[in-house]
């Protein structure tokens, strides 16, 4: 099976890029007319080519990017999606301000696999001597020990050698895993008659297949693959690492006050992500200067123009702990964009002046759906650190959630993350494992966190019943409001946890197992006082704010109708226990020897009042002494 690729050009203008496309390719990836006719590559170029040995078949999508510094724009939307370059330096020239800018490039976007054609050797009368002066050029880069070959488009001389160069470092690199995430930058977009938009890009991250539904970020919009063409040749299933052109019939082109496709905009898989105008980045500066442009200090709240694919937007910087950031240097910023994009985690970003003069800086996300609200403290520069030292491991955004929000949603634990699901799920896996993380209702909660939480729950809770013994529960609001540092989204799983854990929970309040009713002393003469006073009243008692004039007097109540030794038949009417058992004992007698009684008969025999007998004989009801039949009662047949 052939391995899918995405090689791009890179270097000044007028070095021969397009030529040796040409020459390797067969095809002249310069199409506009434009382009023809002033012999300068403008937008982006495209071409095919094979390349094999005894173990392996690589087919190559060539992305040829413009040179010249008016259209580097160009330049960066076609190293967005590149797994090798090929950095074109012609003999005669060496190295030109073009081609530190696009070393820049190449750099912040993380392209490290890279072999150099020295063009033009046949115009060379020392190329030995060439070559050396490149290699001092390129001290102390990334590129320093890449492999030099000159070759010639005009002669011929060096083609081979530079596929074998091409193939070495084939044959040791590890393509982008499949992440089951498919994504494709929109660079070119057409409609042709009868056929519907056309959109093509360099495939990432996944597969597309005939019939799948995609969107299309920023704007949400849902589009069915009628038909998928890679170099001129139909495919059911277009592979990652592929240029790919798809016929999306039923998506719409942007035009003035219609919204549609366009280029810069995604191509994605459903739920891969949520689109944002905020990025948490680690902003990174190369400390090699570009020939014609002086060194300057990229400053706090300074507006960019950022580029991401075939994107780009006016985006303004916020540095974490900098006030400006010098040439060389590195530190997390906030980029908050004029509009809409749509990135994931670990996506690398260039960032160029305001006026389009110059490359400044580069970036990798760490945070792609962050708030802006405080990012200029020292508790975002915790969150970010651990993801900014490893941002391709799924661990570091892990344990960075994890040190921040306690927590992991189980079902959405990393929103628009690159990583595939199995992997995610492998991770968290290890953490189960090794107990780091408890899973709790929809939650992967941090296990030393929580245990710590529940911990310091039971404490409270113990001496909440220690202050007041005469409460059954410790109302939950309150708990709540003596654990301010835990969210309301993790404190609606603390009752439940504390369940298992032996406490009871009412609905309202959580006690602990052991937790007996208790008259507190200094209240206890109040509560022998209203028991006796509702003991001698029997159906007649005093109104139960006479009984409760004071603050002590209230507590013993509250007690009392608590442990049960006084019952509240409404709000204002409270009887004893013992008038209340005297009391049935008299009902049942008299409906015994009658069959049945009204509420009139019964206030007369019990020597009450209406007021008192109607709740009494409502509460006889409600625990099974009587039952009510129209204006009698009978007495409810024992169970």
């Amino acid at each position: 099976m052939s391995t899918h690729l995405v090689l791009g050009t890179a270097g000044h203008i007028d070095h021969g890029k397009s030529s040796l496309v040409k020459l390797l390719t067969g095809s002249d990836p310069d199409r506009l007319p434009e382009e023809k006719a002033r012999g300068v590559t403008i937008e982006l170029g495209f071409a095919h080519m094979s390349l094999s040995d005894a173990e392996n078949d690589y087919e190559i999508g060539i992305v040829d990017v413009p040179g010249h510094a008016d259209f580097v724009n160009n330049m960066v939307a076609g190293v967005g999606a590149l797994d090798l370059a090929v950095f074109v330096i012609a003999a005669d020239d060496g190295w030109m301000p073009q081609s530190e800018e696009h070393l820049h490039i190449l750099s912040y976007l993380g392209i490290q696999n890279i072999v150099i054609a020295m063009t033009k050797a046949d115009l060379c009368e020392d190329v030995p001597f060439s070559i050396e002066v490149l290699r001092d050029e390129l001290q102390d880069t990334f590129i320093s020990d890449a492999p030099i070959i000159p070759v010639s488009s005009i002669t011929g001389e060096g083609i081979d050698n530079l596929k074998e160069a091409l193939l070495n470092k084939l044959n040791t690199y590890t393509p982008a895993k499949d992440n089951a995430k498919p994504r494709l930058a929109i660079d070119r977009i057409f409609s042709p008659k009868g056929t519907g938009t056309v959109v093509t890009g360099t495939l990432s991250g996944g597969t597309i297949n005939l019939g799948d539904t995609l969107t299309l970020q920023p704007t949400g919009l849902d589009t069915k693959v009628r038909y998928i063409q890679n170099h001129n040749q139909g495919l059911e299933t277009a592979m990652s690492g592929m240029r790919t052109a798809l016929n999306l019939p039923d998506l719409p082109i942007s035009a003035p006050g219609k919204i549609g496709a366009q280029r810069g905009n995604t191509i994605c898989a459903p739920e891969t992500g949520k689109t944002t105008r905020t990025l948490d980045i680690l902003l990174q500066r190369i400390t090699r200067p570009i020939p014609g442009y002086k060194p300057r200090a990229l400053r706090n709240t300074e507006t960019v123009i950022l580029h991401h694919g075939s994107a780009r937007c006016h985006a303004r910087v916020i540095l974490n702990d900098h006030t400006q950031l010098n040439p060389g240097e590195s530190c997390l910023a906030q980029l908050r964009l004029d509009e809409p994009l749509f990135l994931l985690t670990g996506d690398r970003i260039v960032l160029r002046d305001g006026a389009q003069q110059s490359t400044l800086a580069g970036g990798i996300v760490l945070d792609a759906l962050p708030t802006r609200q405080g990012f200029r403290t020292a508790e975002r520069a915790r969150f970010l650190t651990p993801r900014a030292e490893h941002p391709d491991t799924i661990t570091s955004y892990l344990a960075s959630l994890l040190a921040r929000d306690h927590l992991l949603n189980a079902s959405d634990p990393l929103p628009n993350n690159p990583f595939h699901k199995d992997d995610i799920a492998a991770a968290i896996n290890s953490l189960l494992e090794t107990d780091t993380i408890t899973p709790h209702a929809s939650l992967l909660l941090d296990t030393a966190w929580w245990n710590q939480q529940l911990k310091a729950t039971s404490k409270l809770i113990n001496q909440w019943h220690q202050k007041h013994p005469d409460i059954p529960t410790m109302p939950v609001e309150i708990l709540a409001q003596a654990l301010p540092d835990i969210p309301d989204t993790i404190f609606e799983h603390i009752p439940s946890a504390m369940e298992k854990k032996g406490f009871q929970y009412t609905g309202k309040g959580l006690a602990s197992a052991s937790h007996t009713l208790t008259l507190p002393e200094q209240i206890a003469p109040e509560a022998k006082s209203i028991i006796n006073t509702l003991d001698q009243a029997a159906l007649r008692p005093p109104s139960k704010t006479d009984l409760t004039a004071t603050g002590k007097s209230d507590q013993a109540m509250q007690f009392l109708i608590r442990s049960g030794q006084v019952i509240e038949l409404e709000p204002k009417v409270v009887i004893s226990v013992k008038a209340r058992d005297a009391s049935i004992e008299k009902v049942k007698s008299y409906i015994s020897t009658q069959g049945q009684a009204t509420a009139s008969e019964l206030r007369q025999h019990l020597d009450s009042t209406r007021k008192v007998v109607m709740p009494f004989l409502e509460h006889l009801d409600a625990i099974g002494i009587t039952t009510r039949n129209d204006n009698f009662r009978t007495l409810a047949p024992q169970k």
